[in-house]
């Protein structure tokens, strides 16, 4: 092994934590992962896209994750009480999986971690202090946290600081590292409900509201149903998140055709900072992991695939010994390859150009191409819009100039 920084200290311990320590400690480097238990009795991220199930099978967990999780065989999105688009991502290119989970996110979060301490992670059940050092931006963590850790690493101190505790972003704060944000000042309100009306028992379904847009999951026993709305509009509903949920369950005129006898049996958790990017990932001695670099909107189910997949590339740079800005560029790539594609979403462009698709008259050369370009439109859908750039440009060129005369404010999401 060529690395030279073999000594790993990493702050959280959620997907990217976890998957980052199993490809490390893999390969014979120290790794100890600073966490405390989570108290939260739900999470966001519970639908994950195909290009997942690769990683799962890797890391060695997919028949535990299958075990306690619903099959997904494909999504829907609805824009109009009578229009939705749906796919299954069997007909997706071959070369893909065709299938995923959505899963309950605290025990999907346990099963990564147990698989890291197997292969050989230390957990400390603390959370970790960072400390600035000096104005070159070199972090250290504190004493207690490396008095904690004795013994885990060759010598004293890691090397290398991760921190991967989600939007937190503690080195950020701590560095004062400019966030880039997205266009949209959105919050989400999150929680299970008993039930939902679903296409398919097993899709995941984005579903226009008067306002935003709500996402239905189906879990085991129950479905989890979120809000992602104008921060403003939340705030028209209620005091309180729970009264903004319950509010906006009952009187959606959408949401009373799709949930119309749902009953929320959680808490509801909210969030915001929607949509954000970290001007600087890394430094000499430390790098920013999953959600604490960049955050993007929940859309098209990208948040999970984002964090694990930069997990994938970091343990690569630093197997290598490559330079830590090489994993930097391609994950910022990769974050702004979503914005861009969230952005159609919202923009009302993407269903414009599937719906002219879907409408072109019945020739042979038009069913080809409304293959080809389906084609890769699946591909982005199932988590490639990184790794098959071509695909997106495709894309790009669909919603630019496949519009015809559809205007595309009758998809917009308010």
């Amino acid at each position: 092994m060529m690395c030279s920084k073999k000594n790993i200290a990493i702050i959280g311990g959620g997907p990217a934590s976890s998957t980052l320590a199993i490809r490390l400690c893999r390969k014979g480097c120290k790794v100890v992962i600073f966490a405390t238990p989570g108290r939260a009795p739900i999470l966001v991220g519970e639908s994950l896209v195909p290009m997942i199930v690769p990683m799962l099978q890797d890391l060695g967990v997919e028949a535990e994750v299958a075990a306690y999780s619903v099959y997904k065989p494909g999504a829907c999105f609805t824009y109009n009480a009578d229009e939705a688009f749906m796919f299954r991502f069997a007909d997706m290119p071959k070369d893909f999986p065709s299938y995923s989970y959505n899963v309950p996110r605290v025990q999907f979060n346990a099963t990564l971690l147990a698989a890291a301490l197997q292969a050989g992670a230390k957990l400390i059940a603390r959370n970790a202090q960072l400390l600035r050092v000096d104005d070159a931006g070199r972090i250290e963590l504190d004493a207690e946290s490396i008095q904690a850790a004795a013994g885990c690493w060759d010598g004293d101190k890691p090397d290398l600081i991760v921190d991967a505790a989600g939007r937190a972003n503690l080195i950020g704060r701590l560095l004062n590292i400019p966030m880039q944000k997205g266009p949209r000042q959105d919050v989400a309100l999150f929680a299970h409900v008993d039930r939902t009306e679903l296409v398919d028992p097993g899709y995941v379904h984005n579903d226009r509201i008067d306002q935003g847009w709500c996402w239905r999951i189906p879990l085991p026993g129950r479905v989890s149903l979120g809000f992602v709305v104008p921060e403003a509009y939340a705030l028209q509903q209620g005091e309180t998140p729970e009264r903004q949920y319950d509010h906006l369950l009952k009187t959606d005129t959408v949401l009373q055709r799709l949930a119309p006898d749902a009953q929320r049996v959680t808490e509801v958790l909210h969030f915001s900072n929607y949509q954000s990017i970290s001007d600087k990932l890394c430094g000499e001695n430390w790098v920013m992991l999953g959600d604490s670099g960049g955050f993007i909107d929940p859309v098209c189910s990208s948040g999970t695939l984002i964090a694990m997949t930069s997990a994938y590339k970091l343990a690569d740079t630093l197997l290598a010994d490559k330079p830590l800005a090489e994993y930097e560029a391609v994950t910022k790539r990769h974050l702004k390859a979503w914005f861009e594609i969230v952005g159609f979403y919202y923009n009302g462009r993407l269903m414009s150009s599937i719906n002219v698709g879907q409408t072109l008259e019945d020739t042979i050369f038009n069913r080809w191409l409304f293959a080809w370009i389906s084609g890769h439109v699946f591909r982005i859908f199932s988590g490639a819009a990184a790794s098959h750039p071509f695909s997106l440009k495709v894309l790009r060129l669909l919603v630019t100039y496949g519009l015809k005369d559809q205007n595309p404010d009758v998809y917009k999401i308010k």
